[in-house]
């Protein structure tokens, strides 16, 4: 090439014989600073005059390496420096970072490109050498247009004009450094309809490959005068190594589409959509030039992601001449308005896999506490403290017996049982654990953090006996008949969600759950319907406001099973709600104290206050009377239960 300079095809500005602007001088220097150019003149601006260049020589072309994955979105490509050696690896520290491919080591090779060849050395300890024409090499020269293999990933040298078939990074356009303005999202045109008519296609897209294809084909329905648009991945702000997930090139065109990574960084960095338009070097629009705009798909707790549009405008293309960035605001309001849907149909989709299979064990608070923090949220099981519920329904199986002539009918009451029991526990934003026959699990404090857990179990518990208790008092409701027994405990357990997508369920495990059950089966033996353990009863004594419920303790219990004791107490309604006065809570704490010392005679003084149907009174009597009145001789306070 004589005479004349020429940008090759990736460049947006064409130079001819004669340069006419300061722009274009100052252009012309930066790329004078990556081209190599043999045998060319360049004097050095002075003044007004601007010279006239000359070629003595040819253009030596730049020179890419580009990698090929098995998936789509797993490519790169990177511009090749003379006489450098780079690394080539998995590990994103390296030149030349491969991620995506489990068969490349973390460093596995060097690369050195000088003379328009391209040496490769494997390090010693890699195992997957570097496959070329049939054979395996641990060293490797290749030429321009050549292919080698390492693991799953091809890679090929490639010249300057050589399509690779996907979108190229740029460090930045090759122009002056526009100023890059951000937009809020303002009313735009009808062209928002349309968009948000197509919205339905993100939210059934079945993954981040389907999504990423449906919302460029909506921004190429809606933005007719692009030239490319794209989605791009960023593990960081800096946009280091980015990730092409979806392109389209709209217009046709012997150059390789571009991306500016400066532009990507600046919009990743405001967290705000970015517009670079070309411009003279006093900011005013000018003839023909290229314009591009990114705007962020911003999550905190997802992958970066960038939505890129760029086009040219003024002589070939279908953008008018003298483009000004305020000309792209009602394109950029659509960008914009589209990044939030895609947002939101990711982690919508986030979600959905999360709670797979599980999602009817969750409260609504619950699923929106999780989808306003995505990263920190996990349903793996993991150690937390929680709050049980364990609530069972008295003499199932005898009433199994009793309606075996009537079993349909049967089940259908004891579905609305279990109702009661999932409603109580989901409206007081807990997690449904397990079923078992006529009983249910509940727990709070997983999958988000819940600090009055004890107050919600001790509401949803209160709610479920006041829900069994009136239908009690009806005559042909579906729950007459049906009594329950709950019980109560908190403590460190392990939470998480086990099986698989299609069938998968959460399980809550530890000693407290056992606890609770014990709990439970204690409550037939004294009478009384909710039992809890003292951390539980601490934590209502000082949250659980009187007129919703009260605590009374009875004792220390050591039920079948466990070797410790527990110290029990009793959860009461409101005192309009419970023939057990505020007085009698008193009066039988007390006696509770007394029994527990060993005066006997006091307890029994104590007791004498008590209401005449009071179940727990009863109970206490009954252990006096079966030690004949006398505290054995290793009495230590503790009633050891016989049986479950």
């Amino acid at each position: 090439m004589k005479g004349t300079v020429t940008f090759p095809p990736r460049h947006h500005k064409a130079w001819g014989l004669q340069i006419e602007s300061d722009n274009i001088v100052r252009m012309a220097f930066r790329a004078k600073q990556a081209l190599e150019w043999r045998g060319c003149c360049f004097p050095e601006p002075s003044g007004p005059d601007i010279p006239v260049w000359r070629i003595r020589g040819d253009l030596k072309r730049m020179a890419y390496l580009v990698a090929i994955g098995s998936s789509p979105g797993d490519h790169r490509e990177w511009q090749l420096d003379a006489a450098r050696t780079a690394s080539l690896g998995r590990n994103v520290e390296n030149e030349f970072a491969v991620p995506w491919d489990s068969q490349i080591s973390r460093k596995h090779a060097d690369l050195n490109f000088k003379s328009d060849q391209l040496k490769i050395r494997c390090f010693p300890t890699v195992r997957n050498q570097i496959f070329y024409e049939g054979r395996y090499h641990s060293d490797l020269t290749v030429l321009s247009g050549q292919e080698f293999r390492i693991g799953s990933t091809m890679f090929r040298l490639s010249e300057e004009g050589i399509d690779t078939g996907f979108l190229r990074l740029l460090d930045d356009c090759e122009k002056l450094d526009a100023d890059l303005t951000d937009y809020s999202i303002r009313v735009s045109d009808e062209r928002i309809a349309l968009v948000a008519g197509a919205a339905a296609t993100l939210w059934l897209s079945q993954d981040d490959e389907e999504l990423t294809k449906n919302a460029v084909e909506i921004l190429e329905s809606v933005l007719p005068n692009a030239d490319v648009i794209a989605i791009i991945e960023c593990v960081d702000d800096e946009a280091k190594s980015p990730n092409v997930l979806y392109y389209e090139q709209l217009q046709a065109s012997k150059a390789r589409p571009s991306v500016s990574r400066k532009l990507l960084r600046r919009a990743l960095e405001k967290g705000e959509t970015v517009v670079q338009v070309d411009s003279d070097t006093h900011g005013q629009p000018v003839a023909n030039g290229r314009w591009a705009f990114c705007s962020p798909v911003e999550a905190d707790d997802l992958r970066k992601w960038v939505l890129y549009v760029c086009g040219r405008f003024g002589e070939g293309s279908s953008t008018a001449a003298y483009l000004a960035k305020s000309d792209l605001e009602g394109d950029t309001n659509l960008t914009e308005l589209l990044s939030h849907l895609v947002l939101s149909a990711r982690r919508v989709r986030v979600l959905e896999d999360r709670f797979s299979g599980v999602r009817q064990f969750f409260s609504p608070a619950v699923i929106k506490k999780a989808s306003e923090s995505l990263s920190g949220f996990s349903l793996e099981p993991t150690e937390t403290e929680t709050t049980i519920l364990f609530c069972d329904v008295h003499g199932f199986s005898r009433m199994v017996e009793q309606s075996h002539a009537e079993l349909p009918k049967f089940l259908r009451r004891l579905n609305k049982a279990l109702g009661v029991m999932t409603a109580s526990i989901i409206d007081g934003n807990g997690v449904i654990a397990d079923f078992q026959g006529d009983s249910a699990l509940g727990f709070w404090g997983w999958p988000v953090p819940l600090p009055n857990a004890p107050l919600a179990a001790c509401r949803a518990a209160l709610r479920i006996l006041e829900t069994f208790e009136k239908a009690s008092q009806e005559a042909y409701d579906y729950l007459t008949g049906f009594r329950v027994g709950i019980g109560l405990t908190s403590g460190k357990a392990i939470a998480g969600r086990i099986g698989t997508r299609q069938q998968a369920k959460v399980g809550v495990f530890g000693p407290v759950v056992n606890a609770a059950a014990r709990l439970e089966g204690i409550t037939r033996k004294i009478g009384v319907p909710i039992l809890m353990d003292e951390p539980t009863a601490e934590f209502a004594r000082e949250h659980l406001p009187a007129e919703e419920g009260r605590c009374r303790r009875l004792g220390l219990l050591r039920p079948v099973g466990l070797d410790n004791p527990i110290e029990v107490s009793e959860l009461l309604p409101a005192a309009p709600f419970s023939n057990i006065s505020n007085r009698n809570i008193r009066d039988f704490e007390a006696a509770v104290d007394a029994f527990i010392a060993g005066d006997w005679d006091e307890t029994l003084d104590l007791l004498g206050k008590m209401p005449a149907k009071d179940r727990a009174k009863d109970f206490l009597l009954l252990q006096i009377a079966t030690n004949n009145y006398t505290p054995p001789r290793d009495w230590d306070g503790v009633v050891s239960m016989k049986s479950k």
